[in-house]
């Protein structure tokens, strides 16, 4: 004789069972269901008799669940049975759960929720597009000089621990230290630029805890690293200077080649020429001062500048306006010959 599956054969019997009380209706339904432990059985105390107690489910098509739930009569009878199938002097049942058996599936949900694959979490976006929407926030809201600051800025994100379901991130802007010390003065621009910062790093699965600002970070004297480096490392700059383009950026360029340290220390609002702004020059030993304005330089027949002219010095962005002029400026500025 072929022994048969213990589940199989307690279905069987609760069928069987449910027939001879004359619920055809319920015996063809048991018959038909999807049998399963629930659990590990429990240990009972039961007078002066332990007893181990089975947590059964029942997994069913659904038009027999939605029968069995609607009437309560009928699912007692259903548990009645399957109580009186298990009960000998060591066994009871503890409880019988009537799940709806999912098409193709089979099983009821207990049984296959595991194998449900959990979607993967989108990828934080990169510091610089977070940067990139706040300032385009700000320019749509009007403060085209609070874009600017973001756009020279850079922005550094870390997880923070959280009690709830979503995960916290603390957000640190590190901004051109002319920029900060201007929002030092102008509190609400500085809070427009945290909400701007807030508003870009909100995600469905993460939340921005806060938003600090501070200042860019420059090396204590020598050369400063490539540009692009990891905010906070040795030698990395912070990239708070202008656009790639400009001025300012192409003489710290060619100033840093040389081994000098330059950091903005005032950047004024731009008009219909553009803004000026001041640096702040470390080379050779010597702190040196330089302010580039928006207005026409000096032509290649003019008198050009002389080495002990420039402890400060004021250029025009015309005098900047190639990368070569910008590296004949900061020969002169780190110690060369006179520029003609």
């Amino acid at each position: 004789m072929i022994p048969v599956p213990a589940l199989t054969a307690l279905k069987a019997a609760v069928a069987a069972l449910l027939e001879a009380r004359g619920e055809r209706g319920l015996s063809s339904l048991v018959g038909g269901a999807e049998l399963a432990l629930a659990g590990p059985p429990e240990r009972w105390t039961l007078g002066a008799r332990e007893v181990s107690a089975s947590r059964l489910s029942l997994a069913v098509d659904a038009p027999a669940f939605a029968a069995l739930t609607a009437d309560a009569a009928r699912l007692a009878a259903v548990r009645e049975a399957f109580a009186s199938a298990v009960r000998t002097p060591d066994t009871e049942l503890a409880d019988l759960a009537v799940l709806l058996r999912l098409p193709g599936a089979g099983r009821g949900w207990n049984q296959v929720y595991r194998e449900a694959a959990l979607p993967a979490a989108p990828e934080r976006p990169h510091p610089d597009a977070v940067l990139g929407g706040a300032a385009a926030l700000l320019e749509a809201s009007g403060d085209a000089r609070g874009a600017a600051m973001l756009r020279r800025g850079r922005l550094e994100a870390a997880q923070v621990p959280s009690s709830g379901g979503v995960a916290l991130v603390r957000c640190v802007v590190r901004l051109d230290p002319a920029d900060l010390a201007a929002l030092d003065r102008d509190g609400e621009r500085a809070e427009r630029l945290r909400r701007a910062v807030r508003s870009a790093g909100t995600r469905a699965a993460e939340a921005v805890a806060s938003v600090e600002l501070a200042t860019a970070l420059y090396p204590n004297g020598g050369a400063r690293g490539p540009r692009g480096g990891a905010p906070g490392t040795p030698g990395a700059a912070p990239g708070s200077l202008g656009a790639a383009g400009a001025p300012e950026t192409r003489l710290a360029r060619a100033l840093e080649a040389r081994g000098a340290v330059v950091v903005p220390v005032s950047r004024e609002d731009g008009g219909p020429g553009g803004g000026g702004v001041e640096l702040a020059v470390v080379a050779s030993g010597e702190l040196l001062r330089v302010r580039i304005e928006a207005g026409p330089g000096r032509g290649r027949d003019q008198r050009g500048w002389r080495a002990e002219e420039i402890r400060a010095i004021t250029l025009a962005a015309e005098d900047l306006a190639t990368p070569e002029r910008a590296g004949e400026i900061a020969a002169l500025l780190c110690g060369g010959d006179d520029l003609a």
